[in-house]
């Protein structure tokens, strides 16, 4: 499978839905439990915040997206922890195990280090080992587990803490 990586554009938004909402509607990969809009990425894209990365791996045979990941600074005002970065992860369902998360962190962390960022974290469902087994690959290491963190679609589900240093 033939792809490349690249920062997010606002046309995107379209095919970005097309990955995540089969993955939201499966209820096991992610906490997201609400289906998104076309119109609901668009204002994502657009309100990203400038000290984030966001990339897409692009299919070469039909420009669709394959893959998006994102490191954002954590929300809060306090400087203290300017040099720590959240990232996200989804690849479509119909992609996965063909390299593309591995290409879209190589091309994330140079972007999140180039940012400023020397830490980033993960928060990923306890329930899901091939997202802890992917994010362990990619050199996090688990920190934690936060109990009944979150709640979707009526039951608790634990979330593992993951750090890495860019």
């Amino acid at each position: 499978m033939e792809f490349s990586i690249r920062s997010v554009r606002e046309e995107d938004a379209r095919s970005i839905i097309e990955v995540l909402n089969p993955i939201i509607a499966a209820g096991r990969y992610t906490i997201m439990d609400e289906l998104l809009s076309v119109e609901e990425q668009i204002d994502f894209i657009r309100g990203f915040p400038e000290r984030g990365v966001f990339n897409v791996a692009v299919s070469a045979a039909n420009q669709e997206i394959l893959g998006l990941q994102s490191v954002e600074p954590l929300p809060t005002s306090v400087n203290a922890f300017r040099h720590v970065g959240e990232i996200s992860t989804f690849v479509s369902l119909a992609s996965r195990r063909n390299g593309i998360g591995q290409s879209l962190s190589q091309a994330t962390f140079k972007g999140a280090k180039e940012q400023g960022f020397l830490k980033i974290c993960a928060m990923i469902r306890a329930d899901n080992p091939q997202a802890v087994s992917f994010y362990l690959s990619q050199g996090f290491k688990v920190i934690g587990t936060a109990q009944k963190h979150a709640f979707v679609r009526g039951k608790y589900i634990d979330e593992i803490l993951m750090e890495r240093f860019t």
